[in-house]
């Protein structure tokens, strides 16, 4: 949340670490294997929040996320606890103090996502250009429908931390040690042979999003003033990458994935040449909220599965009978 819910300004580091400290010791003796810390560079010198990662695994054999608030309330003193989404914040030491509450697979992956200021978005752009998504959750495949644009599913690749790394070709155990400085951090990303310097320099919408957090502004500055040219000439076709994911990371069975969702694209194409709401508003006459309102209630009533073994006639014959107004 960045720490500013609360309003409550920065802290210098000797003051975070002793309050990273007291936090540490809490969730030590009440989940002590059940959270992560994201790591930060060495020299950092203040810090706007403190964020942990916590497993709802461990928050359930604690009751629940009430109870693990109420602990968090009662056994550490925070106060003013407020939730959005998945993420709890609250006051400890006059400091803002998030806690993120993932599934358990999800602990090490937000935690590395998380970690080292924007790095997790510095990745996810050059995954990004390669058809993918990298973020919370771990690297993505994302399929989209060339008959559908607005359609895309995202298919896991993998979680693995290292070997994602390791797919931009960046030093594995350069991260593992971590990084002195923001700018040993930056030398350490544009030396993958997928980084680019497009997507800051010609700033695209990602990227004008973040432009006001510092570690973005201080990377676009440090690119310009180390005068980083370095550009890929990435293939455009949609799937040029597939084959080169598939390999790196076999256990995600990229191939299957992608031909399953292959295949649902072309039954719903098919679908679509004998049902669809232009279809039915040409044979009802409805239109707005009333055509929308008998979609959903004839497909509700007639799935999709049971839609597509239904010859035109047949399912013309259908939308005929089908009642006009919802039946009270």
């Amino acid at each position: 949340m960045g720490g500013n819910l609360f309003k409550l300004g920065r802290k210098p580091r000797d003051e975070y670490l002793e309050i990273e400290a007291d936090v540490r010791r809490f969730l030590d003796g009440l989940i002590p294997d059940g959270y992560r810390i994201p790591r930060y560079y060495a020299s950092k010198p203040d810090f706007g929040d403190l964020d942990v990662v916590v497993s709802n695994g461990a928050v359930e054999s604690l009751g629940g996320v009430d109870a693990f608030v109420e602990a968090v309330r009662d056994g550490l003193g925070a106060t003013e606890i407020q939730n959005t989404g998945h993420v709890w914040a609250s006051v400890y030491r006059e400091f803002q103090v998030d806690y993120f509450v993932r599934a358990t697979e999800l602990l090490d992956p937000t935690a590395n996502y998380l970690a080292f200021n924007d790095l997790g978005n510095l990745v996810g752009k050059m995954f990004k250009r390669l058809g993918c998504k990298y973020g919370e959750t771990g690297l993505l495949y994302v399929f989209r429908r060339d008959s559908q644009g607005s359609y895309k599913k995202e298919l896991l690749l993998s979680r693995d931390w290292p070997r994602i790394l390791g797919f931009l070709g960046l030093d594995v155990p350069h991260w593992q040690r971590g990084f002195a400085s923001l700018e040993e951090m930056f030398t350490w990303v544009v030396a993958s042979p997928w980084f680019s310097v497009a997507p800051y320099v010609d700033r695209d919408r990602s990227t004008e999003k973040r432009r006001n957090r510092p570690t973005m502004q201080r990377f676009i500055a440090w690119i310009e003033a180390e005068k980083i040219e370095q550009r890929v000439e990435f293939r455009r076709e949609r799937d040029a990458y597939v084959p080169e994911l598939a390999a790196a990371f076999p256990e995600a069975r990229l191939d299957v994935a992608l031909e399953h969702e292959r295949r649902a694209e072309a039954d719903a194409i098919a679908l679509r040449a004998k049902f669809s709401g232009g279809l039915v508003r040409e044979w009802t006459g409805l239109d707005g909220k009333e055509l929308g309102g008998f979609m959903r209630r004839l497909r509700e009533a007639h799935p999709h599965s049971e839609l597509q073994t239904m010859s035109p006639e047949e399912i013309r014959a259908l939308v005929d009978g089908f009642p006009r107004e919802e039946e009270s």
